[in-house]
């Protein structure tokens, strides 16, 4: 059997040629896409990828700034021997860029157009940003007869051109060519879109790292602001009150009715501002981890007893009931005795202080492993809005705090509650019908061990903690 030899016109084979270049920059776009997340790197790669793979003598790709609407020059191909050209490339483009609103230029009309633009003279692709002179020059070092510029497109939106320059004529360039660049530009255009987003992306990262280890210095210097101010501040707010205290007593002379409610008022707020300040305080040495605990064994049925003998006058005067089972013992639990009476103390003067009609029982269940409190009051109650606020710092509820407005509060109190009971092993939380309907208080903290009446015994749970809270409002 005869061999049967396949001939090939010329121009079959010159598109054979073409195409196997374009199959050849396509898949060196594809390792770059792959290789590459580094904006920067991923331009450069583009540009380079037209000179190597299709024969080109320049390429150049330009990106849209949006918020300056311009376009910028982003890379050179660097495949160029001739480092007298390579130089006097570089020097021609340095801090180039063109207006979008600049129509003469056929990079502008490209993007607008969204269509391929050819031309003879590659000033037209580069002016203003580039004088006639070095245009001229460039093309004639690199003998170049021709240019077209293809815009990158993503998603049918222009972000940039790309320019490329070599040696046929128009009569030259395929049909075939003119759509490989138009493939090759889509395609770089996604690639280049994406390596954008994760430089954003990893920019942002970098910043909000930046940003985290700022705010962690300034919440540092915040804390021992707050320490420093606070130390300060109660001094001199303590000297003021025994000074209130001593005209309140008419140490130094009888005060007339008037004079006794202006300093009643005052007397008022300056315990409000002590308050206020042994609040931040504490809240502060908590941040800074600074608070200790010091952990014993306690009876908490007679804690309770002694903190509800101190509210009978307070109790008395606004005609409501406090009432606790005085047959309650044995309810052990291993805590910081002195933390927990101003938890309860406080608790209950709040129940106090929201109550006007009916009063307040404070019940106690001991179980195997916990002891469950609960202060419930008959009085202004918490919406269920409100609820999820109340242990958050400054977290005060208008709708039922303002009834206590005139003996004020500073929002923090409950909010040390949670921190005091939570560094217990305990917890606490609130429920509540609705407003008018009363509120809940509860405590639930781990029961001893060791359920006897044993000698107190001290452990030392970090460190030293001197200042307790004054109140819980």
């Amino acid at each position: 059997m005869e061999k049967q030899t396949v001939q090939l016109k010329e121009e079959e084979l010159l598109a054979l040629v073409d195409k196997n270049r374009a199959l050849d920059a396509t898949y060196k776009l594809i390792e770059i896409i792959l290789g590459t997340n580094d904006f920067d790197e991923m331009t450069q790669k583009i540009a380079d990828i037209i000179p190597m793979a299709l024969g080109y003598e320049l390429a150049i790709l330009w990106l849209i700034d949006e918020k300056k609407e311009k376009l910028v020059k982003t890379s050179i191909s660097q495949t160029i021997k001739d480092e007298q050209l390579m130089n006097k490339l570089k020097d021609s483009f340095k801090n180039s860029s063109i207006a979008l609103g600049y129509q003469d230029n056929l990079c502008v009309k490209a993007i607008t157009e969204q269509k391929q633009y050819v031309s003879a003279e590659l000033f037209d692709f580069l002016g203003p940003a580039v004088t006639y002179d070095s245009a001229k020059e460039i093309q004639n070092m690199m003998g170049t007869d021709l240019n077209i510029a293809t815009p990158l497109m993503v998603r049918s939106t222009p972000i940039g051109v790309l320019i490329i320059s070599m040696s046929k004529d128009e009569k030259g360039l395929s049909d075939f060519e003119k759509e490989m660049l138009r493939k090759f530009s889509e395609n770089a255009g996604i690639a280049l879109e994406n390596s954008r987003l994760y430089k954003n992306l990893k920019d942002a990262k970098n910043d909000l790292g930046e940003a985290y280890e700022n705010l962690i210095v300034l919440n540092k210097m915040k804390d021992e602001f707050l320490t420093v101010a606070s130390h300060e501040l109660r001094t001199p707010m303590t000297i003021v009150k025994s000074y209130l205290w001593m005209l309140e007593q008419q140490k130094v002379g009888r005060l007339k009715q008037k004079q006794m409610e202006y300093l009643q008022k005052a007397s008022r707020g300056t315990q409000r501002m002590i308050d206020l300040i042994n609040d931040m305080l504490n809240i502060s040495k908590f941040e800074q981890d600074k608070v200790f605990f010091n952990i014993q064994q306690v009876d908490l049925c007679d804690l309770i007893k002694e903190i509800v003998t101190s509210f009978e006058i307070k109790v008395n005067g606004k005609k409501i009931y406090l009432k606790f089972d005085e047959s309650c013992s044995d309810a052990f639990v291993d805590i910081d005795k002195e933390k927990m009476r101003d938890v309860l103390m406080n608790l209950i003067d709040n129940a106090v202080k929201f109550t006007n009609q009916g009063g307040i029982e404070i019940g106690i269940q001991i179980d195997l492993d916990k002891v469950t409190l609960s202060i419930k009051d008959s009085g202004s109650g918490i919406s269920q809005e409100d609820l999820p606020k109340l242990f958050h710092k400054f977290g005060r509820i208008d709708n039922s705090y303002t009834i206590a407005s005139d003996t004020g509060g500073t929002g923090l109190g409950l909010y040390i509650a949670k921190l005091y009971l939570e560094g217990m092993g305990g917890k606490i939380w609130a429920t509540s019908e609705g407003t008018n309907k009363g509120s809940t208080f509860w405590i639930s903290i781990p029961k001893s061990k060791i359920n006897t009446r044993s000698p107190d015994f001290n452990s030392r749970v970090g460190k030293n903690f001197s200042n307790s809270v004054s109140s819980i409002r």
